[in-house]
């Protein structure tokens, strides 16, 4: 009997090569898959900021439409509501309306008399004749001048900022803008 053994030519793939490919698949299916749930994540996150952003269009105009009673008594007014839909009761607002006011620019930039050397030097020459007094005068002046602007801004130009906040998820969204006083009446002459 003549047994033989033939060896056929087998091919196929080891222990470890299946391995190695299990381990690659493995760790691209998991990178993959941690990418795809941040971006869903991200998408999620903007529309929400889209929302968030709308909803303070939406109060910003509304203030536009119909501003609040201006009061010189009252310096600010800060108010958090939720939102008359339905729809939109998980979101709460907050309007902040208070009056501009604007910095003292001479102390800040330490000027003698909260008049600027421009202001002071301006005059100083020989305009019409003046001496010294004509320039202090003149530096008086431009302070009673700006101290009447200031005023006067200050009366008819308030701020204003929205905040919208959703309250389940805690994010929020602010913007902010000038109002107009349009019932204050201006001093426009500055008396001599």
């Amino acid at each position: 009997m003549d047994h033989s053994i033939k060896k056929t030519n087998q091919s196929g793939f080891s222990l470890i090569e299946v391995l190695i490919a299990i381990t690659l698949f493995a760790f691209f299916v998991t990178a993959f898959l941690t990418s795809q749930g941040y971006n869903v994540s991200d998408s999620q996150l903007s529309e929400e900021q889209l929302v968030l952003q709308q909803l303070c269009e939406r109060k910003i105009n509304e203030l536009f439409l119909d501003p609040p009673k201006f009061q010189n008594i009252m310096g600010s007014m800060k108010e958090t509501k939720t939102f008359e839909d339905k729809d939109l009761s998980n979101f709460e607002y907050t309007l902040e309306v208070k009056k501009l006011t604007i910095p003292d620019f001479g102390q800040i930039f330490g000027q003698k008399g909260n008049v600027s050397e421009e202001g002071q030097g301006a005059y100083s020459g020989n305009y019409m004749n003046q001496n010294s007094s004509g320039s202090n005068r003149n530096a008086a002046l431009e302070k009673m001048v700006f101290d009447e602007l200031k005023k006067n801004i200050e009366k008819i130009v308030w701020q204003a900022k929205v905040t919208v906040t959703n309250k389940d998820t805690k994010y929020s969204y602010s913007l902010a803008t000038w109002l107009t006083n349009y019932n204050e009446r201006i001093q426009l002459n500055v008396g001599f």
